[in-house]
């Protein structure tokens, strides 16, 4: 087949490892062809879809990777525009560039029905404030959009809280979440990977000493894990609440069972293939062709 990979960098940045040189590799080693679509370097004139200049080579698949952080309306318009066009997206989805979006996801997840930690979306210090009281301290507080851990803080209590919401509020004005802090969690996470409707892969996620975030590009550190039946359940549904094929659920274990805190619609895998010995690029890449090889036989 040939494969094109939709990434939102120029062609200067795709030697990031956790993204697409990944990707080409796999689906190189299965006999498949493979072309990279940059969003810059996509125009969209009328009915006509260029890239870089040229029109667009016949794709049996396209798997997106959008990795922006921009308000995802901007962004939705590319993928959109294929679709239209005929090309078959893998992780398009209306509601896959809203999870782009901490607020949005917030809202999604709870009215899916998925066991999230205690929140409240805030517009000005004072409420949020007061909301981080009934809550109760140490609190996290999260802005609308960011990756890789940017844009999360921790306050123990109210005096290190107000100038975090104060400098926020004057900044920029956007509303803010204010969340509860899982202590019993130890300051580690679980990463699940859902493809399809199937978890593939999970690791635990532990937070470098004076950080709470565990992301591995802050330096957390990622260890095999095995998922429990409610944890591969839960990471499924918070998958299919923003119709996604291919998404990084981030999970924590609580007092009260546990509790989805991020959906990710442009998973890292880098890690998690070394943690778990996963060949996380190579189900990606397996799951596109079995799509459309279903799609063709239907």
């Amino acid at each position: 087949m040939h494969i094109g990979i939709l990434t939102s960098g120029r062609p200067k940045q795709i030697d990031d490892p956790a993204l697409a040189p990944r990707l080409i590799q796999a689906a190189r080693a299965m006999g498949h062809e493979v072309t990279m679509l940059h969003e810059p370097e996509i125009v969209i004139a009328g009915g006509i879809v260029t890239h870089m200049g040229a029109e667009l080579p016949k794709l049996d698949v396209i798997i997106n990777r959008p990795g922006f952080v921009e308000e995802p309306s901007l962004h939705a318009v590319t993928t959109d525009a294929l679709v239209a066009l005929g090309f078959r997206v893998i992780n398009h989805s209306p509601l896959g560039g809203i999870a782009k979006n901490k607020l949005a996801q917030h809202f999604i997840l709870s009215r899916a029905g998925v066991a999230m930690p205690r929140w409240a979306i805030c517009r000005t210090s004072d409420h949020a404030r007061a909301e981080a009281a009934k809550i109760g301290y140490p609190i996290i507080l999260k802005v609308a959009f960011g990756t890789h851990g940017k844009g999360i803080f921790y306050a123990e209590n109210v005096e290190t809280l107000s100038p975090i919401v104060e400098y926020l509020h004057i900044r920029d004005k956007n509303p803010i979440i204010v969340e509860e802090f899982i202590a019993e969690a130890g300051r580690k996470d679980l990463r699940a990977f859902v493809v399809g409707d199937q978890v593939i892969a999970a690791m635990e996620r532990t937070a470098i000493i004076g950080d709470v975030r565990a992301n591995a590009s802050l330096g957390g550190v990622g260890t095999a894990v095995e998922l429990t039946e409610e944890e591969m359940r839960m990471a499924i549904e918070a998958a299919k609440a923003f119709s996604l094929e291919i998404a990084g659920v981030d999970i924590l274990r609580s007092k009260r069972g546990p509790l989805v805190i991020e959906v990710n619609a442009n998973p890292g895998f880098e890690e998690l293939e070394r943690a778990s010995g996963v060949d996380v690029a190579g189900a990606i890449v397996d799951f596109a062709v079995k799509t459309v090889d279903g799609l063709n036989r239907n």
